[in-house]
């Protein structure tokens, strides 16, 4: 009777734990995987990006620049943070600082880039502080600039970008937002 007894409480343990199993994959379904997702992603190198000035939209006492940056590489990445930016001027490159984070316009989040995506980056440029004093002064003006990503992943470069900063600058961390686009 004991063993007969025993064996009835490990079938009934075991029909217990199949039970539990059913249940949970039923109430508590696996997470679907479709793929890396973005934070697993490496980070996106300077020597597979390249920049282009995509726009810029005129506002009272200021202007907003988007910079669209590309994977030309093979394989997908993560675009994300806050670059340091350099301005290009004569063949020289200049440290632009008063560098704020955030722009009034826009706000752009981490993304991943496949092959061929762009993300972008988007500049709010004040000029309010400037606004009875002309012309700029040359040391103001920019040609182009260097987007030095973070954690010194690289650098792009990115010409014809029409750039004075008399009073400063604000920057999005580069990425993509729903309704953002380059036109």
């Amino acid at each position: 009777m004991g063993v007969r007894l025993l064996q009835l409480s490990r079938t009934a343990l075991f029909v217990v734990f199949a039970l539990v199993v059913v249940f949970l994959n039923i109430a508590v379904p696996a997470k679907a995987s479709f793929g890396a997702s973005r934070e697993s992603l490496p980070a996106c190198k300077g020597a597979n990006l390249v920049g282009a000035f995509a726009r810029s939209n005129l506002y009272a006492g200021g202007g907003i620049i988007t910079l669209a940056i590309t994977n030309i590489g093979t394989s997908a990445c993560r675009l994300a943070g806050y670059p340091t930016l350099l301005g290009v001027r004569d063949g020289h490159e200049y440290v632009l600082t008063h560098i704020g984070h955030g722009t009034q316009d826009s706000s752009l989040t981490p993304t991943s880039l496949a092959p061929r995506e762009s993300g972008g980056l988007i500049l709010d440029n004040s000029l309010g502080c400037n606004a009875n004093v002309y012309p700029l002064p040359v040391a103001d003006r920019f040609t182009g600039l260097v987007i030095v990503l973070p954690k010194r992943e690289g650098r792009v470069r990115v010409f014809s970008v029409p750039l004075s900063v008399p009073c400063g600058l604000s920057e999005s961390q580069m990425g993509w937002a729903k309704g953002f686009n380059f036109e």
